[in-house]
């Protein structure tokens, strides 16, 4: 590597990836310094050049890295949506105002797509943890356990094929699916929660047996700042939630702590595969493609407003994507955000889980903030209204031929939980 580029910026959230990089980086000959995120970071980044700085005090973090000679950045790690209320702004952040109140909207991959502009726009160039220390990099091949068999691959291809699926929706990078069938889809609470997931549905007796979680890029997505990662934490949580094996994308996902991974794999009987995506998506077994229109919206009760609309069209767009492959009986949105959808759980188990997954002050907020898409059949209708309130949803959408009864049921369940009702019957 070129050592006359100066310090390399890293901006360091959680995970094992900052402290990683950083090392890896040295070892090239180039000097780092960290501004590690106060909360989020590991205290490990110590070993390196490094300022500690809280998420409000944007000002703070350009004058670190402008200080340490730093033109070139990586952003690493995880970063909770905080809480905006607890946020300690500096005139930083105040300066930047648009930027940050455009970051409430939409998925993960819209909002580093402004992040990455934002630190562009100050002078600085951004660039990938695979630009800088690509030997992190799967390869194609087994890297840890045994040569998974003829089942397990074809859930694996089956797994690329539903992240392809989803790519539009900016949802989330991993999937677990079992015996061909969808268990599990990574939705706002990441890897390791979706993990824990899949260990508390198989206690309670459903979800299957084995399978595999599939990790992989959303097409399109902004590599330098969210290239997906899998460390020994992955190995654990898998183990934990019974499943047989890891795939990832070869050459688009990063292994933390490799020899760690390794060695995990061999304790837990897992496998760890790099594979071409798209080779495998081609060989996923064929789906029911049938008619995926998500269909026209129509009002029934509640005060309903325009964002509550667009978030209920791109639940919908949800559930379309992902019902081919025998999933989506329901899907949660909120600005634009796509929270969580269902595969294998039920919308009742789905619902309970959104309430901690409600972003950047929505919390405490008592506003009522995204709308919950339920297909026909899948749920009982007071439940799920009770389920969409206690979450802080703010209404309901009907998708398919529901019975009269039913929707009148469920309206007046939604009516006594203050939630609006839209109906989209022609939904498929």
């Amino acid at each position: 590597m070129d050592t006359g580029l100066g310090p390399l910026g890293i901006l360091a959230g959680n995970g094992d990836l900052p402290l990683e990089v950083a090392n890896a980086v040295r070892a090239q000959g180039r000097d780092v310094h960290l501004v590690a995120v106060r909360g989020e970071a590991e205290p490990g980044i110590e070993a390196h050049p490094h300022t500690w700085i809280g998420l409000g005090q944007i000002g703070g973090m350009l004058r670190a890295f402008r200080e340490a000679g730093c033109r070139d950045l990586v952003i690493l790690g995880g970063v909770r949506r905080p809480d905006l209320l607890k946020l300690r702004p500096d005139l930083g952040f105040f300066r930047n105002l648009p930027l940050i109140l455009s970051l409430m909207v939409g998925g993960d991959d819209s909002v580093l797509r402004r992040v990455v502009s934002f630190f562009e726009r100050h002078g600085f160039r951004v660039l990938g943890a695979h630009d800088v220390a690509p030997a992190l990099l799967a390869e194609e091949g087994v890297l840890g356990g045994a040569e998974p068999g003829d089942q397990l691959r074809r859930d694996i291809a089956l797994g690329f094929a539903l992240i392809e699926a989803l790519a539009p929706l900016d949802v989330g990078q991993a999937v677990v699916i079992a015996g061909g069938q969808p268990v599990a889809i990574e939705g706002a609470e990441g890897t390791d929660r979706m993990l824990a997931r899949v260990k508390e549905m198989r206690a309670a007796g459903f979800g299957g047996q084995g399978g595999v979680i599939v990790k992989a890029p959303k097409r399109g997505q902004e590599l330098r700042v969210d290239l997906p990662a899998v460390g020994p934490r992955t190995v654990e949580g898998a183990a934990t939630a019974g499943l047989q094996g890891i795939a990832v994308a070869a050459r688009q996902v990063l292994v933390a702590r490799r020899g760690q991974v390794r060695q995990l794999s061999k304790e837990t009987g897992l496998f760890l595969v790099g594979a071409d995506p798209q080779a495998q998506s081609a060989a996923a077994p064929p789906r029911a493609d049938g008619d995926t229109n998500p269909g026209r919206l129509r009002w029934i009760s509640g005060k309903v407003k325009w964002r509550d609309i667009r978030d209920a069209e791109r639940a919908l767009e949800a559930m379309s994507a992902v019902g081919p492959f025998g999933a989506g009986a329901a899907a949660v949105v909120a600005r634009q955000h796509v929270l969580a959808i269902e595969a294998g759980e039920g919308a009742e188990r789905m619902l309970e889980r959104v309430a901690g997954l409600r972003q950047w002050g929505d919390r405490k907020s008592r506003r009522r903030r995204g709308v919950v898409a339920l297909r026909a059949d899948s749920a009982d209708a007071a439940a799920c209204a009770q389920w969409a309130a206690n979450s802080g949803l703010a209404g309901v959408v009907l998708a398919g031929a529901w019975p009269d009864r039913e929707r009148s049921e469920f309206a007046s369940a939604a009516a006594r939980a203050k939630l609006f009702v839209l109906i989209c019957e022609d939904h498929r």
